[in-house]
C-alpha cells in the first residue's frame, strides 16, 4: 500500500509541476553576445503601435512593444561616446491577465533613481533590445542595481 500512495504521490506532483526551458546565461556569454554593455538610468517609457505574441513560449503571450529612453552612466561594451539608448521591450497587452509561469518582463519608473546593467543586442532601427530575448529579459539582460551599485 505504501508503494502506490508513494507511486501515485509522484505521479501526481509531476502534473502540478510545470517548468518551461530555457537557456541559463552567464555574464560571460551576455557580454559576448552583446552590442552595448551599460549602467543606465530609465527616463522615459512609451507605448508602441507594435503587438506581438512572445515567441518560445505557450500558452501564447499577447503583449504591446514599448520603447524606454536611458541616460547612460557608464559604457563597458560599445559606443563609449553613447549618452542615452532606447530599449525595445514588451508588457502584457491585458496587464490583468493572470498566468501561471509566464514571462518575466520588465518594466520601468523614471521618477525613481535606480539604475541597471543592461546587456544589449542593436536592433535594424537603432534600438536596442535584451540580449537574453524578450521573454526573460529581467532573468538575465535587465539587472537592476541595489545599494551602492546604484
Amino acid at each position: 500500500m505504501k508503494r502506490i500512495l508513494s507511486v501515485l504521490l509522484i505521479l501526481a506532483t509531476g502534473l502540478l509541476a510545470q517548468a518551461r526551458l530555457m537557456k541559463s546565461w552567464s555574464y560571460q556569454e551576455l557580454y559576448d553576445q552583446s552590442d552595448l554593455v551599460v549602467i543606465a538610468k530609465p527616463t522615459s517609457t512609451q507605448d508602441t503601435t507594435e503587438k506581438a505574441t512572445l515567441p518560445n513560449i505557450s500558452p501564447d503571450v499577447h503583449v504591446v512593444g514599448l520603447s524606454t529612453q536611458f541616460d547612460i552612466s557608464l559604457v563597458m561594451k560599445g559606443d563609449t561616446s553613447a549618452k542615452k539608448a532606447t530599449l525595445h521591450h514588451y508588457r502584457l497587452a491585458d496587464p490583468e491577465q493572470l498566468m501561471r509561469n509566464g514571462p518575466s518582463l520588465t518594466s520601468f519608473d523614471s521618477k525613481q533613481h535606480t539604475r541597471y546593467l543592461l546587456f544589449l543586442h542593436r536592433e535594424a532601427d537603432g534600438r536596442y533590445s535584451p540580449v537574453s530575448g524578450q521573454t526573460y529579459p529581467t532573468l538575465f539582460s535587465v539587472v537592476k542595481l541595489e545599494g551602492a551599485a546604484q
